[in-house]
């Protein structure tokens, strides 16, 4: 794809809160939100019916109101053994939209491929997963994360990409450590400005509190 790229991609561990920072960036006004009845038609909506819905309303897939989606890449593909770097449509993006998409891959890898702008997320919370995305069900085969993995390849996983990221990452990427800090909303701000997204404090609020219950 040539000239404009509004691929925005989220480099977060499993665990890290991934799709809560995608809500959240989803406030944006040119954010094209996935908006399937069951991801909650505005991003301060909880999911209902997805896959893990049932353990946290924050979840979304990539499905759209006529739902028409956009396809798993990289290691969501690896665990439902589709291609991993299928063509990707952006005929969503209208007017100047930017498209969210949430990985677990490793910086590198996802910066080749994608080719757009990056929120990398150093967070690493070993305990938070196996409390909650160690009962999740992945891929196409809707295995449990815990009949995938054992304990000590959950750590090994979570720290590897770690230090991935923290090797990989870039001048131009959005950095932080964790969610919090997108609460605060001059950080947040700071964010819209270096992405070209257009802050919208209504909507922000709405999902802001959303994500406080």
């Amino acid at each position: 794809m040539s000239g404009f790229n509004p691929i925005i991609i989220i480099n977060a561990n499993m665990a890290s809160k991934g799709h809560q920072i995608g809500r959240l960036i989803a406030s944006c006004d040119n954010i094209a939100w996935y908006d399937h009845a069951n991801n909650g038609e505005h991003p301060w909506l909880p999911c209902k019916n997805i896959l893990n819905a049932e353990l946290s309303h924050f979840h979304y897939d990539r499905r759209f109101a006529d739902s028409t989606s956009i396809p798993p890449v990289l290691d969501y593909a690896r665990r439902s053994g589709l291609p991993e770097k299928p063509i990707l449509s952006y005929d969503k993006c209208q007017d100047g939209q930017h498209l969210l998409y949430l990985t677990h891959s490793n910086l590198d890898e996802s910066r080749n491929y994608f080719k757009g702008r990056h929120v990398v997320v150093l967070d690493e919370d070993p305990e938070r997963f196996m409390e909650t995305t160690w009962n999740f069900r992945v891929g196409k085969t809707k295995k449990l994360i815990s009949e995938l993995y054992t304990e000590e390849e959950v750590k090994s996983m979570l720290t590897n990409t770690l230090i991935n990221y923290e090797i990989n990452i870039k001048w131009d990427d959005f950095v932080i450590d964790t969610i919090d800090e997108l609460f605060d909303m001059d950080n947040f701000k700071l964010l819209c400005n270096q992405f070209d997204l257009q802050f919208n404090e209504t909507r922000y609020n709405k999902v802001k509190d959303f994500l406080a219950q």
